[in-house]
């Protein structure tokens, strides 16, 4: 129990917002030992009734209950400056983007681990309206220390002070990280630029906000809402105070909503949302983009002679082929549904998409996968490449690329069909 903060915990008012009645009663028993003030609503109408007579300093919140559930409950409330907590499960996958759009603060998966919960709520506490109150004790600097993600550097981004709780999320001891620039927690995807703007905002005196993506001492990824602020004396900085939020649930959840759940590219609601992107900024940059759409031959007979389960692992095993192979910058894979997937990639000519797309063909070819009567198994492609502005909308860039591929299928397949509208 050395996670739990019994005098921080003391002093907060917790609505907790659940239907089933023994995870309630679970839940309940555990933080009436610490929190005083803690009420508990068996749906969404329930608990808008009861924030009638209480101000809750936080809410714990179910997604799907009866009558009214958790997301419309805090819609209804529209109490911006209280946190959240969402405790939801995998398969709610559906309400994912709308928790995600009215920025609930924190989500724990079910089964709920009490100790992730109460360490939840005590990160919570930090938010902008409870400050106030946690200045007002003694042991602020104890608190702080122990529950505030924050390290502070000086001038040059050596780091020369952090907290116990930044040390226990990161994996490494303080006399570890201080000395050592914050680049001992970067992870190798985050571009360059990303720093450059960190820098040149910090270095101007603005506080610098994102979401930021670090490695652990032990390799695990974690996900942080970052502030660094510029501390000043005499009119200089002398150093820079960074406070973080753990968000790696969050991301979880978002990365949920936007992937495939069996060969792990992104899905088609993804699809959707990148291509519009795309074709905004090829067209503002006068560059080229590219879709290719994918089919597998005859994947209905593979599962037929094969069976269902070894057809899911050859979709997993061609997803692998395909993300390992496009895997440039500009490269996006997208699995659309069933047998058939997509890649999005942009700033290169007919030629050069049309000699990648074929490479990507014959790959697939090599990799000899039984087939039929001692076929191995391919795929059919078709491509369209257009110009920025030659771009008339999404619909219309998906036809010609999947027309394409219906021709690479008529054609006698394990192809690709360049679009004749392609310019």
């Amino acid at each position: 129990m050395e996670n739990i903060n019994k005098e921080l915990l003391s002093n907060i008012t917790i609505l907790y917002v659940e239907d089933e009645e023994i995870i309630r009663e679970q839940i309940t028993y555990f933080f009436k030992r610490f929190v005083k003030n803690f009420y508990t609503a068996s749906n969404g109408l329930e608990g808008i009734e009861i924030c009638k007579t209480i101000t809750p300093d936080i809410i714990i919140t179910d997604i799907q209950m009866p009558k009214m559930n958790g997301l419309e409950m805090i819609k209804a409330l529209d109490m911006k400056d209280v946190p959240v907590i969402l405790t939801t499960a995998y398969s709610d996958i559906d309400y994912f983007l709308k928790a995600i759009e009215l920025n609930i603060n924190k989500y724990v998966i079910k089964p709920i681990d009490l100790i992730e919960l109460v360490t939840s709520v005590q990160d919570c506490i930090y938010s902008n309206r409870l400050r106030t109150k946690l200045f007002e004790k003694e042991n602020l600097l104890k608190i702080v220390d122990e529950n505030v993600l924050i390290s502070i550097t000086n001038k040059d981004g050596i780091i020369i002070d952090a907290s116990q709780a930044f040390c226990k999320l990161t994996g490494y001891d303080k006399s570890e990280l201080i000395g050592k620039s914050h680049s001992i927690l970067r992870d190798k995807d985050t571009p360059v630029i990303f720093y450059e703007k960190l820098w040149e905002d910090i270095l101007s005196g603005k506080k610098f906000d994102a979401e930021i993506k670090n490695r652990k001492k032990d390799g695990e990824l974690y996900w942080a809402k970052l502030t660094i602020t510029p501390v000043y004396k005499d009119g200089e900085i002398i150093n820079f105070t960074a406070i973080r939020q753990d968000i790696t649930n969050k991301k979880k959840l978002e990365l949920l909503a936007i992937k495939d759940e069996l060969t792990g590219l992104y899905n088609r609601r993804y699809f959707n949302k990148i291509m519009d992107k795309e074709i905004r900024r090829v067209k503002r940059e006068n560059s080229t983009l590219s879709l290719l759409c994918i089919d597998i031959d005859y994947f209905k007979k593979y599962n037929d002679t094969f069976g269902h389960p070894k057809g899911d692992e050859v979709l997993a095993l061609i997803a692998t082929t395909l993300k390992t192979f496009c895997a440039r910058s500009t490269d996006y894979v997208f699995r659309m549904g069933g047998e058939e997937f997509c890649v999005i990639y942009s700033g290169s000519t007919i030629e050069e998409s049309l000699a990648y797309s074929n490479e990507l063909v014959n790959k697939i070819s090599l990799m000899n996968i039984e087939h039929k009567d001692n076929e191995i198994l391919t795929i059919s492609a078709g491509l369209v490449t257009l110009q920025g502005q030659n771009i008339i909308d999404e619909k219309t860039i998906y036809k010609y690329a999947d027309d394409a591929l219906y021709e690479a299928k008529q054609n006698g397949r394990n192809q690709v069909i360049l679009s004749e509208n392609s310019k």
